[in-house]
């Protein structure tokens, strides 16, 4: 059975009940002891013995880890709140619902009901779902430690291929999202081979028009193109600061095929490079039209 069948000696499963606990464990213990949040990453890994711990530190007991709250200008999220609890929630719904819409493509409903956002994002694959909209989102991480807290960018969270910024006692606690501009628009596109399989390509474009009808902001995130969930500046500064009725189908079309040459896909079992390739453009154009759309229904 693999690395689950050699718990007996070394193996400890440890339950704190408060984050900072959990990090004095984690400092303690080191590399041998993983955090374990929903498990629905972790437990295939394990299987397979392509991870190897000595303790089990267990997060679900932390019951400050789990939250979805609006608080001024921005909607705060614990890591260890459900998928599905994102999907479903009401305020992510209200100010964000390009995450609600890319937590609801997460996995089966088994899966939203055990993962958790926070081990989504730490497990650092880059086809995962919700980096995709936090990065459109301009999300931010807090990460804790024993001595102390600080927050980084979602975009200088990801590394590279199951890598991620957290340092060896860190633990991610908590993700914020300011609270939306009026006249902003965003949707999120996944194509897969079936309903429940990891994206082929995930995509999120999120466009704010200003009062003078300049699009002021500009984002475009893909996942699944690259070692990392990335955004793609170059093709966002190709239509930032212009007018909004300048955007047109050719424009679009530029944009969109920008957007595809800046990917650096592999080919694996779900999809070739080229086809990867091609299809960010293709989900890229259908995201900036559908953003267009929804923008010139409001302004």
């Amino acid at each position: 059975m693999g690395a689950m069948g050699n718990m007996n000696e070394k193996f400890r499963y440890l339950r704190p009940t408060t984050a900072q606990e959990a990090c004095v464990l984690k400092k303690k213990l080191g590399k041998g002891a993983v955090f374990w949040a929903g498990g629905t990453d972790l437990v295939p890994q394990w299987k397979d013995e392509s991870i190897h711990l000595d303790h089990c530190i267990d997060l679900t007991f932390i019951p400050d880890l789990v939250f979805v709250r609006s608080a001024g200008e921005e909607i705060q999220m614990g890591a260890l709140t459900k998928v599905n609890d994102i999907a479903e929630s009401s305020e992510i719904r209200r100010w964000a619902p390009v995450l609600s819409e890319a937590a609801k493509c997460l996995g089966s409903p088994e899966i939203r009901n055990m993962a958790t956002i926070g081990g989504n994002l730490c497990h650092g694959s880059p086809a995962a779902d919700l980096p995709i909209p936090l990065l459109a989102l301009g999300a931010r991480l807090k990460l804790l430690r024993v001595t102390g807290e600080r927050w980084i960018p979602v975009e200088e969270f990801f590394r590279g291929v199951n890598e991620v910024a957290t340092e060896e006692d860190e633990l991610l606690a908590e993700i914020r999202i300011s609270i939306p501009p009026p006249h902003t628009e965003a949707v999120f596109l996944k194509e897969t081979r079936t309903s429940v399989d990891l994206a082929q390509v995930n995509a999120a474009v999120r466009i704010t028009v200003s009062d003078a009808e300049e699009l002021s902001d500009v984002r475009i995130a893909l996942g699944a193109v690259a070692p990392k969930p990335v955004r793609i500046h170059s093709a966002e500064n190709l239509i930032r600061g212009l007018k909004f009725r300048e955007i047109d189908n050719a424009l679009v079309g530029r944009v969109s095929r920008k957007a595809a040459e800046e990917t650096s896909p592999i080919t694996d079992i779900r999809a070739s490079a080229d086809y990867r390739r091609k299809l960010s453009e293709v989900l890229v154009h259908r995201g900036l039209k559908d953003v267009v759309r929804k923008l010139g229904d409001s302004i």
